[in-house]
């Protein structure tokens, strides 16, 4: 039986990965077609729409509705901005460099956890954010790095900004993280319809059956059926087995790019690739099991 459960739990691990590092992809194909603040609040609304009804009860609602102002903060940086940064930066950047780009997020989450909470760290966790950055600057190439400045750095604020929510989560644990999670997709598509409104590009349905199938992926699968296999997921295993999902999402966001998009993995692919898990990992594995709950 325990051999079943563990095949189960990295079958999740693995749908969750491919699905998240799919929607790099999905998103890199619809903003050929759908500006980029459109492009979310559909995604929002249609998770929403998906997760909603499935997990928001009147217990949970009822707990939820004391914490709104958390909600609004989640809404926007768990979900509105990030989902727009990236989306934006789809534009000029390969799925590839997005997923890497989003990967960093477990680093971010050190620094903010240094600075805002005091948190001790060791000399590894220190080696681990030199080397995921220094990852960073390979991946991109230094000869790239002027000319994708601005949308690399708009997708860092988004990795930031998940890293960010991370510790609003965290303090809200006593709400199902399932309810939570459909409380943020909607609260996220109440505060991207403004961006929806402010676009001066007019949202036409006269799109091709691609785009149409791209965006439903990434707003059913992407961003609602892949967060429900998380959490299943968080309640069955160990965190460390949760958290080899980071690892994994970079690896197939850049694996789906090249399948499906053409994208060349070349020496600096690789080489940078390495030194951000590298990173990551050192980040991540010698956590204090507690944090402070503040």
């Amino acid at each position: 039986a325990i051999m079943k459960t563990t095949i189960i739990n990295w079958l999740l691990v693995l749908f969750v990965s491919l699905s998240w590092g799919a929607s790099f992809m999905f998103t890199r194909l619809v903003v050929e077609e759908v500006s980029p603040s459109h492009l979310v609040s559909i995604r929002l609304l249609l998770a929403a729409l998906l997760l909603g009804p499935l997990f928001i009860n009147k217990e949970e609602f009822l707990k939820m509705s004391k914490v709104i102002p958390s909600l609004i903060l989640l809404g926007i940086i768990n979900a509105a901005l990030p989902f727009f940064l990236f989306a934006w930066s789809a534009q000029e950047l390969t799925a590839g460099m997005l997923s890497i780009l989003n990967g960093t997020s477990p680093l971010f989450a050190l620094i903010i956890a240094i600075l805002l909470f005091r948190q001790n760290t060791t000399f590894l966790q220190v080696i681990g954010l030199l080397a995921g950055f220094i990852g960073l600057l390979i991946f991109i190439g230094l000869d790239e790095i002027r000319v994708v400045f601005f949308p690399v750095t708009l997708c860092l604020i988004g990795a930031f900004c998940y890293a960010y929510s991370n510790n609003v989560l965290f303090k809200l644990n006593h709400i199902n993280s399932s309810a939570l999670a459909s409380a943020t997709m909607l609260s996220g598509f109440v505060f991207s319809i403004p961006l929806f409104l402010s676009e001066p590009q007019s949202f036409s349905f006269d799109l091709s059956l691609k785009t149409y199938l791209a965006t439903l992926f990434l707003g059913l699968v992407s961003t609602g059926i892949s967060f429900i296999a998380y959490v299943v997921l968080l309640q069955r295993s160990s965190p460390v087995q949760a958290s080899s999902i980071i690892f994994l999402v970079p690896i197939t966001g850049i694996f789906w790019g090249a399948i499906f998009l053409n994208e060349t993995i070349d020496q600096k692919v690789i080489l940078g690739s390495l030194c951000i898990l590298v990173g990551i990992g050192l980040t991540n594995i010698f956590k204090p099991k507690k944090l402070l709950r503040d």
